[in-house]
């Protein structure tokens, strides 16, 4: 079943992040936080999966490029922050990072998914990527995990 809007939480439209309203209990931003955090769980989980066949999926650096965006995006929520809806994720990063500057050490796992991210996923526009790559990005997406639930824990 599709969430149910919330009354009160509206989703930045630009690049600026907005804060929740005042009526919102820590409990809301926990709980949507908490979705975003499973949905990342999700992805991350699906390109575990998908390494672990013989054939070569680009997907998969596109999974680890939404896992990373959506752990900051819960982590900013968890924090009161209503993220942007963009998928730049050092841009994302600098907002975390206010809240926690320990989070910086992900900024070039950051960078390099970025790159990740596939704007349009249907053929001819599906990017080659190597073997080399999608290891490269499962990596990164795996040390922005471990860092934020460092910080969480």
């Amino acid at each position: 079943l599709p969430r149910k809007f919330r009354p009160g939480l509206t989703w930045g439209t630009s690049s600026s992040p907005v804060s929740f309203p005042k009526g919102n209990s820590c409990m809301d931003n926990k709980k949507l936080a908490q979705e975003w955090f499973e949905s990342a769980k999700s992805d991350y989980l699906y390109a575990e999966i998908g390494l672990k066949e013989d054939a070569v999926f680009p997907q998969i650096c596109f999974l680890c490029q939404q896992s990373s965006e959506k752990l900051l995006k819960g982590f900013l929520v968890l924090n009161h922050i209503d993220p942007p809806r963009i998928h730049d994720l050092p841009k994302l990063l600098d907002l975390c990072a206010k809240i926690n500057p320990k989070l910086e050490v992900t900024r070039d796992a950051c960078e390099l998914l970025t790159g990740f991210y596939i704007e349009s996923r249907y053929p001819p526009d599906i990017p080659d990527f190597s073997q080399k790559d999608i290891l490269e990005a499962y990596e990164n997406a795996k040390l922005i995990k471990g860092i934020i639930e460092k910080v969480l824990s």
